[in-house]
């Protein structure tokens, strides 16, 4: 289910590209909505794996998403959910840098790029400067749809198996 949402998230920001101003706010409260199912399942997953770097990690890309959708027009809370969605993915890439190591990095460099950007925005840097910010984007979409993948391809992934799944119940 969590790969689902996470599918449909990235499909909703291709949306966003592709719709138009008309449906702006909807688009980026529906990609943002979307991917909490997909963090809270993460961070019950990835417990085994470090409980306080995956709750910690799950609620920042829940505060995140939730800033994200709906308090996108207001600019003094754009610095919070991009440093939060900074936080989310470099706890959740290096979590998962153990069952699939190339997705985990993915994941890190997404979250490279969004805490460029938090510099960026906190720091209020000019235009040609601040454009560099913008990298996070296109990754946020290829590593939406990644992850979806990669949920729907292996629904165990960081779910607890063997001795380690008798420890966790």
């Amino acid at each position: 289910m969590a790969g689902g949402f996470a599918v449909a998230s990235g499909c909703a920001y291709i949306a966003y590209l592709l719709v138009g101003i008309q449906f702006r706010d909807t688009s980026i409260a529906a990609w943002n909505i979307l991917i909490i199912p997909t963090a809270l399942s993460l961070g019950v997953r990835l417990a085994a794996h470090g409980a306080l770097v995956s709750a910690a990690s799950a609620a920042a890309g829940v505060a995140a998403s939730w800033l994200w959708a709906f308090g996108h027009d207001v600019p003094e809370l754009e610095p919070w959910w991009i440093g939060l969605a900074a936080a989310w993915w470099l706890g959740l890439g290096w979590q998962l840098r153990t069952e699939r190591p190339t997705l985990g990095l993915f994941t890190v460099l997404l979250g490279v790029s969004a805490t460029v950007d938090f510099i960026l925005t906190a720091l209020n840097a000019p235009t040609p400067i601040y454009a560099l910010g913008g990298f996070k984007i296109p990754l946020t979409i290829v590593w939406s749809l990644w992850l979806g993948v990669a949920l729907l391809r292996y629904p165990r992934l960081g779910a607890p198996q063997g001795r380690d799944a008798r420890a966790a119940m």
